[in-house]
């Protein structure tokens, strides 16, 4: 079995700051206001950590993510 990182924001608690767009191919801003959107749910594992700096530096805390298996 493999292993990947689901990513998961709750766009409810995000107020916008943008610190999750260093990973740009995960993250985006919503076009028409100041809230986070995943552009992809699930990264490689090799991702972890990445991906949990990201929801640590989170002030809202909007972000979290957990490894699944496929």
């Amino acid at each position: 079995m493999a292993e990947r990182v689901e990513v998961i924001l709750d766009t409810k608690k995000c107020q916008g700051y943008g610190l999750c767009l260093g990973s740009d191919d995960v993250f985006e801003m919503e076009p028409e206001g100041n809230v986070a959107r995943l552009k992809m749910r699930f990264v490689d594992i090799s991702r972890l950590d990445e991906m949990e700096d990201a929801a640590r530096d989170c002030p809202a805390n909007a972000i979290s993510c957990r490894v699944v298996q496929d």
